[in-house]
């Protein structure tokens, strides 16, 4: 079940390549070989995604070339990765041992509410001022 999207605003899946799209060009320039390892698809898969993508504005992709996030594309990588990494530290807060948390995080990202989201943000933000 996925939260209710405006038309034109990114799948999930599509968040799911932006944000990894996003941490591998952290660390350099990102690879279909190294999308499909860490979206677990076959390269294949990752290169009829990126053409939608590309399509949709949110990335730039020449088959062979590099996969670069254009400033629509780049936004919403931030705004997820943002999202899954305060999930993450909520979740961890709680209990929940850090492994767990991640994969939990992925799947919870897309689905709540901008809302839920700022009121986890400022919780977790309070919780690390009191043990900071």
């Amino acid at each position: 079940m996925e939260r209710s999207r405006p038309a034109g605003n990114p799948t999930a899946r599509a968040e799911d390549y932006l944000e990894a799209i996003y941490i591998l060009s952290l660390k350099g320039k990102p690879r279909v070989r190294e999308l499909a390892r860490r979206l677990c698809v076959s390269p294949s898969s990752v290169v009829e995604f990126l053409r939608r993508l590309a399509e949709q504005g949110y990335i730039t992709y020449k088959k062979g070339g590099e996969i670069k996030l254009t400033e629509k594309g780049l936004d919403v990588a931030k705004r997820i990765y943002e999202r899954h990494q305060v999930l993450t530290e909520f979740l961890t807060y709680i209990g929940v041992p850090r492994d767990i948390a991640e994969i939990d995080a992925c799947r919870i990202e897309h689905l709540l509410h901008d809302e839920t989201v700022e009121r986890i943000t400022e919780f977790v933000k309070k919780l690390s001022r009191e043990q900071g």
